[in-house]
């Protein structure tokens, strides 16, 4: 049996959050702090800069004129969101050097992507407020898998293959091989690094989104948005099938089956949106 916080401990002591999201935060967390110090922190970094004023001027934020600088990005998307877009945007950094036989990363980083841009469409559908901090839990959600990938290779490959002959879900074959699954790892991971609660639960509970406490909604936006972003085959977390939803989220949302399929048309068309502004291998790179 491998436990979520040895599993931790080892990956934390060779890998940490991007520099970029610690300065941000020391910046925007600096009471005499400015836009124009904030911006000058994401302006140390070329591609960061670049992927923002992409996704800024994309349909996904929807601003009515074009935005052209960091600053005017600072100012409309709000300090926290840019930092929200930094982490979610930087972190597939982190995980250099997982084989490619356990993970193709442009995929892995593509699906993140998808569940994040669904997991907002959702919130904004059901007029959720901020919507957009659902991207970043969303792109999170899988993270474990990921700490799983690097710090246990032999166990992680053997759960691929016995979930590929079983024709059974991932995590249910991390339950039998580990004694625990990548979400319990990701939960563990984000408390480790000190990121809000809101991240820790909705990542440790997406695929149980009923044993949610604190954030129940945004736990079950997540696990729904991960569910369609798997049956659109943007990308893959390594799943070989759709895993099933929860039965009462779909409910929670109170949502029509009607609107399901207009849901998936928006879901879709953003996702493209977005993939096209954020391309999985520059972020990789």
């Amino acid at each position: 049996m491998l436990l979520p916080s040895k599993i931790v401990a080892d990956f934390k002591g060779t890998a940490s959050l991007p520099v970029i999201y610690f300065k941000l935060n020391e910046a925007i967390n600096d009471p005499n702090t400015s836009i124009h110090k904030i911006s000058n922190v994401i302006s140390e970094d070329a591609s960061l800069s670049a992927r923002l004023l992409k996704l800024v001027n994309s349909p996904f934020y929807g601003f009515p004129q074009s935005v052209g600088t960091i600053s005017e990005a600072v100012f409309l998307v709000g300090s926290q969101q840019v930092r929200d877009v930094a982490l979610a945007t930087t972190m597939m950094s982190t995980f250099n050097g997982i084989p490619g036989d356990l993970m193709n990363m442009e995929k892995f980083w593509m699906h993140s992507l998808a569940c994040g841009v669904g997991a907002k469409v959702i919130a904004e559908t059901i007029g959720e407020p901020e919507f957009e901090r659902f991207f970043v839990a969303g792109v999170l959600h899988d993270i474990g898998r990921l700490v799983l990938f690097s710090k246990a290779p032999e166990e992680s490959k053997i759960i691929l293959q016995r979930a590929q002959r079983e024709k059974r879900p991932l995590v249910d074959v991390e339950y039998d091989e580990i004694g625990c699954s990548h979400a319990e790892i990701g939960r563990a991971l984000l408390d480790a690094w000190k990121l809000p609660q809101y991240y820790q639960e909705v990542a440790g509970f997406h695929h149980a989104p009923e044993s949610a406490q604190q954030y129940p909604l945004e736990t079950v936006i997540v696990h729904v948005a991960d569910t369609i972003a798997h049956t659109l085959q943007f990308g893959t977390s390594g799943e070989l099938y759709v895993p099933r939803m929860n039965k009462n989220s779909w409910h929670k949302l109170n949502l029509s089956l009607n609107q399901l399929s207009k849901l998936i048309h928006v879901i879709e068309h953003e996702v493209n949106l977005v993939l096209n502004m954020i391309q999985p291998k520059e972020v990789v790179a």
